[in-house]
């Protein structure tokens, strides 16, 4: 599975134990547990501006430690920009929809923009 911004975004401020509990064990169910180096990028710069430096390092380095992170190549910018193209979706969304199709693995988010890829729904 590729596990996608949202998905992170989720586990680290949910304030639900409920809501922690579930999505916890979606990625111990799953087999292998991949991350886009986009995802990497967005929960830095939305943890920086959140919170502070100390606590995006901890987060993105709890990322890196936990998943196999994808960096975006050439087949999966070209990709990317197709499904942007198409379907007229943001940049990141489209480079992580792209690596989630290059993988042929499901993507967990709660993003209604990633109808090219099979998902497993966070919310």
């Amino acid at each position: 599975m590729l596990f996608e911004t949202r998905y992170f975004w989720a586990v680290f401020t949910s304030k639900d134990p409920e809501t922690t509990k579930k999505l916890k064990a979606i990625f111990e169910k799953a087999k292998t547990a991949f991350a886009s180096s986009v995802s990497i990028y967005e929960i830095y710069k939305q943890t920086i501006e959140h919170d502070d430096k100390a606590v995006a390092e901890l987060r993105t380095r709890t990322i890196s430690n936990e998943y196999t992170i994808v960096d975006v190549s050439a087949e999966i910018a070209l990709e990317g920009a197709r499904i942007s193209h198409r379907l007229r979706i943001p940049m990141a969304d489209s480079l992580i929809m792209a690596t989630s199709k290059s993988l042929r693995v499901s993507c967990v988010t709660d993003d209604p923009h990633f109808t090219e890829v099979k998902r497993v729904w966070i919310s």
